[in-house]
């Protein structure tokens, strides 16, 4: 199976406390985040959220989907998410935050260690690989860009 680093900094103009509570809050990621279609709660882990599993349903700028499962394996508050992916993906991922207190603003690093497990994208990967890339980069910008807005607008109401 091809396997695929990818890694998205997002930078949010928002403090550290406010972008933690909507990434944490991923059964609300469609109401703001267009490629997320759907995610259900599969287990729900212990009272820190580590185990915690759920189902997402990613739309995607080309026609296709994905259906993934993220179990968290590690969980820092305010800090760091950790989980195994499995489903049409399977791997790892890591999403770690980082706060500047004299701009308030929050960075936040994504990294992807997955292998396809569709099996057109497997037979398609050898040339498809950077349009994969770039369909990826695409949804990673537009959820960057969306969470912005969606906190511009709660902190506007």
């Amino acid at each position: 199976m091809p396997e695929f680093s990818l890694n998205t900094t997002w930078l949010i103009p928002a403090p550290v406390e406010a972008v933690w509570s909507r990434l944490i809050d991923t059964e609300n990621w469609p109401s703001w985040w267009k490629y997320v279609a759907s995610v259900e709660e599969i287990e729900p882990g212990d009272a820190t959220g580590l185990n915690n599993v759920r189902q997402y349903c990613w739309r995607t700028s080309l026609p296709y989907s994905l259906l993934v499962n993220l179990r968290v394996t590690e969980i820092q508050p305010l800090r760091l998410v950790t989980v195994n992916v499995s489903g049409d993906l399977q791997g790892c991922g890591r999403c770690q935050l980082y706060s500047d207190s004299v701009t308030r603003q929050t960075r936040v690093e994504f990294k992807w260690q997955v292998q396809t497990c569709k099996p057109w994208m497997n037979r398609l990967a050898a040339v498809a690989a950077p349009i994969f890339e770039w369909n990826h980069a695409r949804v990673m910008k537009s959820g960057e860009e969306s969470l912005i807005r969606h906190l511009a607008t709660v902190k506007n109401s």
